[in-house]
């Protein structure tokens, strides 16, 4: 079954187009069955004697964890993506997981900052030295282009040019998309670059990639995250502090000002519309909190 496993990730990424990040998780939620089958089964597992009543145990047991409604449904998206796999290739005669069923989640809207914390943020730095034009560069990427995690991370230095009022982006399933380069971007990434040439000249070494460390290296998730996470913990009022409250922001920001709902899914690289639309009823919540609290009959 593993071998059968690495196979279909494969085939994921490769002629379909998956994300890392998703056949990454797809890997753990498939091996994590497998490793409980052949904890049940005590024997070498032949994926051909798999039956529905194997793996319902193993949803069971998920639920009996309480994991979250959105994990269990992308382990049950894996599984059912996997053996419809194994069908169509031939290695299994029956989809034993056709008739395995998700759970209904609820419409959670997303946090976001608000406009006048956005700005006192913007404000806050100084770009006086690499940390501080690093940190600027960094938190205008992210709210002035909605930007993924993942895409400001694999940026390369050549990706962005002053010179130019676009640059592009690869995001989920490889595909490229334009963003716009602002003013504002573009007056941050010479003052990063400055500073950026010192560190690397100091420590002689080079780096293709656009953000690094103190030591000239590449900047890595977790730092960019704690960068974020810090800045948002000491100057905003919000329960969740990643980088993609900030896309959250920039997507808001653009509907609550009027920017039409195709336009905002092409920047945010959408697959589907529905997927955007959420951001429509972030500003109609805010719209009716507002007009509660305004209102003489607002109630």
């Amino acid at each position: 079954m593993r071998e059968l496993i690495e196979k279909f990730l494969d085939y994921l990424l490769k002629e379909k187009n998956y994300s890392k990040n998703t056949v990454i998780s797809y890997r753990n939620d498939l091996t994590d069955l497998c490793s409980f089958l052949e904890k049940q089964s005590g024997e070498t597992l032949n994926i051909k004697n798999v039956t529905r009543n194997d793996i319902r145990p193993y949803l069971r047991d998920l639920l009996i964890k309480k994991m979250s409604k959105n994990t269990y449904n992308r382990r049950v998206a894996a599984i059912k993506s996997f053996f419809k796999y194994l069908v169509v290739n031939g290695e299994v005669e029956k989809d034993v997981g056709s008739a395995i069923n998700s759970v209904r989640t609820e419409t959670r809207l997303p946090e976001f900052v608000g406009k006048d914390q956005m700005v006192n943020i913007m404000d806050h730095f100084t770009e006086e030295d690499f940390a501080t034009s690093r940190e600027s560069l960094i938190f205008e990427l992210f709210y002035g282009t909605g930007i993924r995690l993942s895409e400001l991370y694999d940026m390369k230095l050549n990706d962005l040019n002053s010179s130019r009022d676009v640059f592009s982006v690869i995001g989920k399933g490889s595909k490229q998309r334009i963003l716009p380069l602002s003013k504002h971007i573009k007056r941050k990434y010479e003052i990063y670059c400055k500073e950026r040439n010192k560190i690397l000249s100091d420590a002689g070494v080079s780096c293709e990639f656009l953000f690094v460390g103190n030591k000239g290296t590449h900047l890595s998730r977790r730092q960019i995250q704690r960068i974020v996470s810090e800045k948002l913990v000491q100057l905003a009022t919000v329960h969740k502090t990643s980088p993609h409250i900030l896309r959250h922001t920039f997507a808001t920001h653009m509907i609550d000002m009027g920017a039409d709902i195709m336009s905002v899914k092409e920047l945010l690289g959408h697959d589907s519309l529905s997927t955007t639309q959420v951001y429509t009823h972030v500003s109609l919540e805010r719209l009716k909190k507002i007009y509660k609290q305004a209102h003489p009959k607002g109630e």
